[in-house]
């Protein structure tokens, strides 16, 4: 597959819980994935940046979407385990993740995530997915 079609196939799943927290696909290819999403008032916590459980799901969800093409086709995954370190608060109105394989292997692969808001050169959040291959 293409970027594009990577892109269309990923968009296409953007439903349910992503798609009600307002996650959106930036741009795909094998082993990448951006997303970001519009920051509004029931996006945030009581001090007034983005949920520290909103920026793990669209840390999650993009690097799970890395997963599912970093062998060149089509996988199915799901996260075997994160790690997510909050580095400062999300503020704005536009929050941004971008993930990379790391490693892909026959049964699982490893992926990182970075997360920032209108800041691009102040991280915000970074992470490392582990993800299990589902077709094996």
């Amino acid at each position: 597959m293409d970027d594009k079609e990577i892109l269309d196939f990923l968009r296409q799943r953007c439903v349910g819980f992503s798609a009600l927290c307002g996650l959106q696909y930036d741009a795909a290819s094998v082993g990448k994935c951006s997303m970001s999403l519009h920051l509004e008032e029931q996006h945030l916590n009581p001090q007034g940046t983005a949920h520290g459980g909103l920026i793990a799901t669209l840390m999650d969800v993009t690097a799970g979407s890395v997963g599912f093409f970093a062998h060149g086709k089509l996988r199915p995954v799901m996260t075997q385990s994160c790690s997510i370190q909050y580095l400062r608060p999300v503020r704005g109105s536009r929050v941004h993740a971008a993930a990379e394989c790391v490693k892909a292997g026959r049964r699982s692969a490893v992926v990182r995530c970075d997360l920032w808001d209108e800041s691009p050169e102040k991280l915000c959040a970074t992470g490392t997915f582990e993800l299990c291959y589902l077709d094996i």
